[in-house]
């Protein structure tokens, strides 16, 4: 849980918004939790990408890797047993993402706060 607090930690400063963490564990073997949090630019979302490598290399925690970053519209952040999408709106509108997962139980981000 404590990889999921630096990042929802990091994710907040960055005032994103609509922050949701679905538990994939039983849905996925290839990671535990999915963040899925919306920017409100590419500016924003940039910025939020490097806020959060900055603070997670700071923990001394890996990033697996960065995929996106080039598009500006929807970023993932691969942590190995948590992925991160932040999406600009219209972007997680139109992969729905939370749709998909949303029979999945959720924990709510600010009890890790």
């Amino acid at each position: 849980m404590e990889i999921l607090k630096t990042i929802v930690k990091s994710l907040n400063e960055t005032k994103l918004e609509d922050l949701s963490i679905y538990e994939t564990k039983e849905r996925t073997p290839f990671f535990d939790y999915a963040v899925i949090v919306t920017a409100s630019s590419s500016r924003q979302l940039v910025a939020s990408v490097d806020k959060l490598r900055k603070d997670c290399e700071e923990k001394g925690m890996t990033i697996r890797g960065v995929e996106g970053l080039d598009g500006g519209l929807w970023v993932l952040v691969d942590f190995g047993t948590v992925i991160v999408n932040i999406f600009i709106e219209e972007e997680r509108e139109r992969y729905d993402l939370d749709k998909l997962w949303r029979t999945l139980p959720q924990i709510d981000y600010k009890s890790l706060l």
